[in-house]
């Protein structure tokens, strides 16, 4: 099977279709940070040898989702994105729409709350005095 590299300019496209048809705020989109999304992907398809079709569809996804690289949409963007790659790559989701961008949130909202230290009412121990136990600046 030959993988598919998604074209940074497709995004683009895709994006400013979904803020054609539904709200969103219009803006320039910031594409060495949309590059740089697209190409994590890439790279781990190239060097990590990722071949699993969801998998990268997954990666697309949350990778625009979580990039910010558009002016608005990202999550949509990002969400049909991951739907085209799969099309591409024969297959066709056919789940109700609401679940799928609820699937979306759901690994979204997850991914950051990784970032968060454990016990959110303290600091991370990085920024505590280790003395006085006291917060320090970090």
């Amino acid at each position: 099977m030959e993988l598919i590299f998604f074209p940074f300019e497709r995004v683009i496209e895709i994006n400013t279709q979904i803020l054609t048809t539904e709200p969103g705020m219009k803006g320039a989109v910031n594409i060495p940070t949309l590059q740089g999304a697209l190409a994590r992907i890439d790279n781990a398809i190239a060097y990590n040898g990722l071949d699993d079709v969801f998998e990268i569809a997954a990666k697309y996804t949350a990778s625009i989702a979580q990039g910010h690289a558009l002016p608005d949409a990202n999550k949509r963007t990002g969400l049909a994105v991951g739907l085209e790659y799969l099309s591409l790559n024969d297959y066709e989701i056919t789940l109700d729409n609401d679940l799928i961008a609820d699937a979306v949130r759901e690994t979204l909202i997850y991914s950051k709350t990784q970032l968060l230290p454990p016990d959110k009412s303290r600091p991370p121990e990085r920024c505590r005095d280790e003395k006085s136990n006291k917060s320090a600046p970090p």
